[in-house]
């Protein structure tokens, strides 16, 4: 069941979450899913990732973790956006 209001952009970008290597799953204006290793301690996070060779950050706060199945070290983290720049609001409204 679909819990957001709006639309996913399911990508694979590579970020960084409190600079630990992260894959961004999907991603939308109020919250992104990140696979990483291991999760980070605090629930209050700064995500980094490239959006047309610049370097953006995010913040956002920790609203769940679930082990992948398929994996024994991969995790998928749910976070809130809590503050965005306008370019993470482009580049979901362009589709690219």
């Amino acid at each position: 069941m679909e819990k957001r209001k709006e639309m996913r952009v399911k990508k694979r970008v590579l970020s960084s979450l409190e600079d630990k290597p992260a894959i961004i799953v999907d991603m939308s204006e109020s919250g992104i899913q990140i696979s990483m290793n291991r999760p980070p301690r605090d629930q209050n996070v700064d995500i980094k990732l490239q959006i047309d060779g610049q370097v953006i950050t995010l913040k956002g706060d920790i609203r769940w973790i679930g082990r992948v199945p398929t994996s024994h070290s991969a995790n998928n983290i749910g976070i809130a956006i809590r503050e965005a720049p306008p370019e993470y609001y482009r580049f979901l409204s362009s589709g690219r």
